[in-house]
């Protein structure tokens, strides 16, 4: 009895045992299952990621998840929904990491690490010119490449590289061959950092002779202008004024003339400019420098008959005070008190037209308002002796 006792207790472990077995490989094989991997769901989890690193100013970070999500949104493209938008995702990733390699040139450049800061943006520039456009338009694209251009050439200009500056500039020509900043910025680089004025006004030059417009001229004329070559620029300006005669023209040459003392020239370009009938006070200025070039050409008549008509618009004390010095030597005492007085309106203290003023009365046997006038600058530094004088000998 007790053997068969033990048989039965001895199977049931062995059963127990045999259970237990069985329950550890069923754990062992749950452990072992792989969950289904699914590259949509982990593109948007990377894409969104993405997107707070760009937040959070973490561009280094933001340029490697865009590219995981990238690749991500590429594996399902062929598999994926409409409504899933996949190849819009993937262009938004790629623009994400275009927009964070700039960032980082911007970061670069103001800690004066131009190779890093170039080598960001030739990686965006390489991104916009593969790009084929989807959401984004053609036109958007163009402008990025124009405004990374323009960017990478300010960096190569700091860096002294200026060769490549140049190169750089000349991508944008290649766009925008009449883009007279740019065409500017090229020939301060090379006028005023490499020191070649041969090879800039030859770059002014061709312009000009291709594009053949008013602007074009202007702008070679004004550059040799500012070297002081005033045989050239006149021949520039010159050649503009036969593409484009109007009043802006005028004025242009009117300053042009004055700055290189041709007093006369310049005359000739700021009375066709009045003649256009301008605003008021453009026409008070342009009398105004008409009458300061007759006197440079030593015509005080001609001087004093275009200060004359500016004051007439334009009240001004300065103009005036001029005139009340003139007419003081041509003895012509009425006007000398008109001028003057225009000078006192606006400063009540100018001493010289108190003295010419006072004179005036004097010579007008006007005793009384001599005697205001000389009384208020008897102690004055410059004319008080002289004021002085002649208040001692006016009559009782």
């Amino acid at each position: 009895m007790l053997n068969q006792r033990y048989l039965v207790f001895a199977a049931l472990a062995v059963l127990l045992l045999l259970g237990a077995c069985t329950s550890n490989k069923v754990a062992e094989a749950q452990v072992e299952i792989t969950p289904v991997r699914d590259p949509l769901k982990l593109a948007i989890e990377a894409h969104n990621t993405a997107v707070q690193n760009i937040t959070d100013h973490q561009y280094e970070l933001a340029i490697e998840e865009s590219e995981k999500a990238y690749e991500l949104y590429h594996e399902v493209l062929a598999t994926a929904a409409p409504e899933d938008s996949v190849a819009y995702k993937m262009e938004t990733m790629k623009m994400n990491i275009a927009a964070s390699h700039i960032e980082l040139a911007y970061d670069s450049s103001e800690l004066t690490l131009y190779d890093e800061a170039l080598s960001h943006y030739e990686q965006a520039l390489q991104i916009y010119k593969k790009h084929i456009p989807l959401r984004k338009s053609r036109e958007e694209l163009d402008r990025d490449i124009l405004s990374l251009y323009s960017n990478m050439a300010l960096v190569a200009r700091d860096a002294g590289k200026y060769e490549k500056s140049l190169e750089y500039y000349d991508a944008i020509l290649e766009i925008e061959p009449a883009n007279d900043q740019v065409l500017n910025n090229k020939f301060r680089i090379l006028s005023d950092n490499i020191k070649d004025d041969e090879r800039a006004f030859q770059v002014l030059k061709t312009y000009a002779e291709v594009a053949n417009t008013d602007t074009a001229y202007l702008l070679m004329a004004d550059s040799y202008a500012d070297k002081r070559n005033f045989v050239a620029a006149e021949e520039a300006y010159m050649k503009a004024l036969s593409l484009r005669e109007d009043a802006d023209m005028y004025a242009r040459l009117g300053n042009f003339f004055r700055a290189s003392n041709q007093w006369t020239k310049a005359n000739t370009y700021l009375e066709k400019l009045a003649a256009t009938k301008p605003d008021n006070q453009t026409l008070a200025l342009v009398y105004k420098q008409i009458g300061q070039n007759y006197q440079q050409l030593g015509n005080s008549a001609k001087m004093a008959e275009f200060l004359e008509k500016a004051v007439a618009i334009d009240k001004d004390p300065n103009t005036a005070l001029s005139l009340a010095s003139y007419y003081n030597g041509q003895k012509n005492w009425a006007k000398v008190i008109s001028h003057s007085s225009t000078v006192l309106g606006s400063d009540a203290n100018n001493a010289t037209a108190r003295m010419l003023r006072g004179v005036a009365y004097v010579q007008q046997k006007n005793y009384a308002s001599a005697r205001t006038d000389l009384e208020r600058i008897q102690n004055d530094a410059t004319y008080g002796a002289q004021a002085q004088g002649i208040l001692k000998n006016l009559p009782k």
